[in-house]
């Protein structure tokens, strides 16, 4: 088992280049060193290209690693999981999984809440194929 901390709102900017030319570091970046706890293991991970401005990076801190898979597997593993969001045909920001909770926090808050019985799957769901017809 392995429990990753993803931190989507952090304030650190990365460039690359040389001094006096900087460009935005490539989707697929990884920083795991030199600007990182040195106690814990942490990276960042730049997914996504932005259209305008500077890209900002994700901070992944593992919390727990009882499978203990190389550094670069779990890193690399990070960022093919930002590629298999159903909804979009490119990366984003946070992996996929990610998105699918808050989706899916988000509908049972709409549907469910006070006065509101929650959102109950239908007859036959699990007999079909697997879908993400509630996302």
């Amino acid at each position: 088992m392995m429990y990753i901390n993803c931190s989507k709102r952090v304030n650190t900017r990365l460039f690359a280049g040389d001094s006096g030319r900087y460009t935005n570091p490539l989707p697929g970046t990884v920083i795991d060193g030199e600007i990182t706890e040195k106690d814990t293991y942490e990276f960042y991970l730049v997914s996504v290209a932005p259209r305008q401005g500077m890209p900002t990076p994700t901070r992944y801190q593992i919390i727990c690693d009882d499978i203990k898979a190389s550094p670069h597997k779990v890193e690399h593993l990070t960022y093919k999981l930002c590629w298999t969001y159903y909804n979009v045909s490119g990366a984003i920001k946070e992996p996929s999984v990610i998105r699918y909770a808050h989706r899916l926090a988000q509908l049972v808050g709409e549907r469910g809440g006070r006065g509101h019985e929650p959102p109950v799957v239908h007859e036959g769901f699990e007999q079909k194929d697997p879908s993400l017809y509630f996302i």
